[in-house]
């Protein structure tokens, strides 16, 4: 690695910690401004600030109290701060690839604490064009999902704990789910939809989070892969597994860009997949062991966008 590159690294990480420390010391302080409004010969403040589209207001009295302004303008001092160090992410990100950054720290982490996961999403598509060398479209996203089997039989860890060391904060999803973002990427956890499917979320007690059910998953930890690195070790799912599941989650997509998106990268691994012998016979093999009406939507699909895959 060179030295530029490994201190532009240190500086995304160091600016991201302070992201993060800059936002919850903004989410002590007081919201808003001080306005004032004479009635007669007395002056009245207030304290107001935009709510969506209303303006919210309280009064403060005759006397704004000194602490609400003394927070007010610490408030607008770190929110100057806080667009400075976004600004500072931004040229660093132009320069380097953060999300391999964050994800291989992720990653680094999660090993040294032996949490049992499988990345996958977007950020597993260049793993495997390094790993495997595979010449695939590499979309970026900013999210980074790792999926976790149930019952989950690792040991216990606050993920919570280990994340925010990286200036990871937690938030939660609508369902419930938690997710932990840095300010730019947001790291979630899913786990393999079971029956009817669950439309609140699942708590994985050991790792202190809660996870949200997908459809089809569970191929997705069919005979992972292990990807070793120079330090850590982590799975991702086979290309085969992973083609089919982009196919058969196109499928229930509501927008059109985001089922182009899944067909487009499940296609560009059957390409490549097809160049090699054994990997086609592996992919062939575990097409057969889905489910009948699985296999059939994805041949269809594989039949209208790759017509020589099958032949």
């Amino acid at each position: 690695m060179s030295v530029v590159r490994k201190t532009l690294q240190e500086n995304y990480i160091y600016f991201i910690k302070e992201l993060t420390r800059i936002n919850e010391e903004i989410g002590e302080l007081p919201v808003g401004n001080i306005s004032e409004k004479k009635i007669g010969k007395a002056t009245y403040y207030y304290q107001q600030w935009r709510e969506g589209k209303k303006i919210k207001s309280v009064s403060l009295g005759l006397k704004a109290p000194s602490d609400v302004m003394e927070g007010i303008n610490k408030r607008r001092l770190l929110e100057n701060q806080r667009k400075e160090i976004l600004d500072n992410i931004h040229v660093i990100a132009r320069a380097i690839d953060t999300q391999r950054i964050t994800a291989d720290e992720i990653l680094k982490i999660f090993y040294q604490h032996e949490i049992k996961s499988i990345l996958i999403g977007s950020y597993c598509i260049p793993v495997i064009k390094e790993g495997l060398g595979f010449n695939l479209p590499t979309i970026k996203t900013q999210d980074i999902d790792f999926l976790v089997n149930t019952p989950y039989k690792g040991k216990e860890v606050d993920v919570e704990s280990i994340l925010k060391t990286m200036g990871f904060s937690i938030g939660f999803n609508p369902d419930e789910s938690t997710y932990f973002t840095n300010g730019v990427f947001k790291v979630e956890f899913l786990i393999p939809e079971k029956g009817k499917g669950y439309e609140k979320a699942i708590s994985i007690k050991p790792l202190k989070i809660r996870a949200t059910p997908l459809r089809y998953l569970q191929m997705l930890s069919d005979n992972p892969l292990k990807m070793d690195k120079e330090n850590y070790t982590f799975l991702i799912p086979n290309p085969w597994a992973l083609a089919y599941h982009k196919i058969l989650v196109s499928r229930c997509r509501k927008t059109k860009d985001k089922k182009e998106k899944d067909l487009l990268q499940a296609m560009a691994l059957l390409r490549e997949i097809r160049k090699k012998p054994d990997l086609f016979t592996n992919a062939l093999s575990y097409l057969k062991t889905l489910p009948v009406k699985w296999q059939k939507y994805i041949k269809n699909q594989i039949d209208e966008h790759f017509p020589n895959f099958f032949m």
